[in-house]
């Protein structure tokens, strides 16, 4: 979770009457090396389950397990590793295209995800929250404003709303 302010001052705190914005964003780099290790990890699995698929009398359709384990080792093992390693490369593109970033700051909320902004004045916003796993800005007449799916931790989101003036807590009714 990286916690960033635009402007000189890159330690990640909230200074409230600065007005400069509060970046909070999934790190890129922890992404990709989940994406990527795990990735790793299910090719170098995928040829244990191939042999213990062939050792089993029972199991139904041996032939793409047969074909698997016909590539002499070490590339049967290199060879899947890296296939499980650019899938995971391509799986960790796209949980980085999908990750919310939250810009906020005293005069705005920016939410960004999969490449589009939606921007909210101050003004326009009487509530956030957070509703299960989405964080939910509510408007003065307490509809919905925006409504997105967020891996961003909770306390540091609660907290950069409050320091700059927003109301953060259970919507009205829950």
């Amino acid at each position: 979770m990286a916690m960033e302010k635009s402007g000189p001052d890159p330690r990640g705190e909230t200074v409230p009457d600065s007005g400069e914005a509060t970046v909070l964003a999934e790190p890129v780099w922890q992404l990709m090396l989940v994406c990527v290790g795990c990735g790793g990890v299910g090719g170098w699995l995928l040829t244990l389950l191939a042999n213990l698929w062939l050792s089993l009398p029972w199991v139904p359709m041996k032939g793409p397990a047969r074909l698997l384990t016909s590539v002499p080792e070490p590339w049967l093992t290199v060879g899947a590793v890296a296939v499980g390693l650019v899938l995971g490369l391509l799986l960790g593109f796209v949980a980085v295209y999908e990750s919310l970033t939250a810009r906020i700051s005293d005069s705005r909320v920016v939410l960004t995800i999969r490449d589009s902004d939606q921007e909210f004045a101050h003004d326009e916003i009487a509530l956030a929250c957070r509703d299960g796993k989405q964080l939910v800005l509510v408007a003065p007449d307490g509809g919905e404003l925006a409504r997105e799916r967020c891996g961003l931790p909770w306390r540091r989101l609660a907290e950069a709303f409050a320091a700059h003036g927003y109301d953060w807590g259970a919507p009205q009714g829950s």
